[in-house]
């Protein structure tokens, strides 16, 4: 097998793997989001990925949350904790959010982020670009089936009948 072939086949087992272990992910109590905003910048950078601990709710001040506002979640840290109301703020932002966060709404602390890996996922999500990547998945599968059977034929043309 050539280096190249390799090379391209490990690739693709290592996205394989990646791809398997996201699909994963919600069982075992861990959300990925990708930021979208600067206002956690430098520790969470625009185009991050974020892993929230889905499981743990019950953040202390310096925690970084996940929470829910209306249809959307915020990624911000907490800053000060009042009864069952925390009050939260990005590190990037001047001041502190501007109503506080209720434990009903938090979705779960941080466990930690990749940068640049969101932009990767935002990619992939697209309809055609997922289409392409399947395509690209069959036509390898149908490749390698036909490598495959002409191996067997090569092996086979130098063997007389018997």
């Amino acid at each position: 097998m050539k280096k190249a072939e390799r090379a391209g086949r490990f690739f693709c087992t290592v996205l394989a793997a990646a791809g398997a272990v996201f699909l994963l992910l919600p069982v075992w109590g861990i959300r990925a989001d990708v930021v979208l905003s600067g206002s956690m910048e430098p520790v969470l950078r625009t185009g991050s990925i974020i892993f929230t601990d889905t499981e743990n709710t019950a953040p202390e001040p310096g925690d970084i949350i996940t929470y829910r506002l209306g249809n959307a979640c915020v990624t911000h840290r907490v800053v000060d904790k009042d009864g069952d109301y925390f009050i939260t703020k990005g590190d990037a932002n001047d001041g502190e959010d501007a109503s506080p966060v209720k434990k009903t709404q938090i979705e779960g602390i941080v466990l930690f982020s990749v940068p640049l890996l969101g932009y990767a996922a935002v990619f992939f999500q697209k309809k055609t670009v997922f289409c392409l990547l399947l395509l690209m998945l069959a036509q390898e599968i149908i490749f390698l089936i036909i490598q495959r059977k002409g191996e067997r034929r090569e092996k086979c043309a130098g063997k007389p009948y018997e």
